[in-house]
C-alpha cells in the first residue's frame, strides 16, 4: 500500500532533528552556564557562583521542556498519519467484502 502525505512524514522527522539539536544546544548552554559561573566567583560577589548554576538549570529546564514540545508535535503528526492510513485500509476493506 502506498504511502500518502509523505510531506508530513519529511515535516516529522524535521521536527525530530530541531527537538535533537534544541537538547543538545540545552546541554551545551547549561554547561556553558555553570562554567561562567564557577569563573565569576571572585569577581561579582560571594552569590555570583549560585546566579550561574541557577541561570544554568534554568537553562536545562528550559531546553528540557522545548525537546519535548517539539519531540511531541513530530510525533502527534505520526499519530495523526497512522490514524489516517489505518482508517484508509478499514475503508478499503469495508467496500471489498460489500
Amino acid at each position: 500500500m502506498e504511502q500518502k502525505f509523505n510531506s508530513l512524514r519529511i515535516i516529522s522527522k524535521i521536527f525530530k532533528v530541531i527537538a535533537w539539536i534544541v537538547a543538545v544546544f540545552a546541554v551545551i548552554g547549561f554547561f556553558t552556564m555553570i562554567a561562567i559561573g564557577s569563573a565569576s566567583r571572585g569577581m561579582a560577589g560571594p552569590f555570583a557562583a549560585l546566579g550561574g548554576v541557577g541561570g544554568a538549570f534554568i537553562t536545562l529546564l528550559y531546553g528540557s521542556i522545548m525537546f519535548i514540545f517539539i519531540y511531541t508535535w513530530a510525533e502527534v503528526i505520526m499519530v495523526l498519519l497512522a490514524i489516517e492510513e489505518s482508517t484508509r485500509r478499514s475503508c478499503e476493506k469495508l467496500t471489498k467484502e460489500t
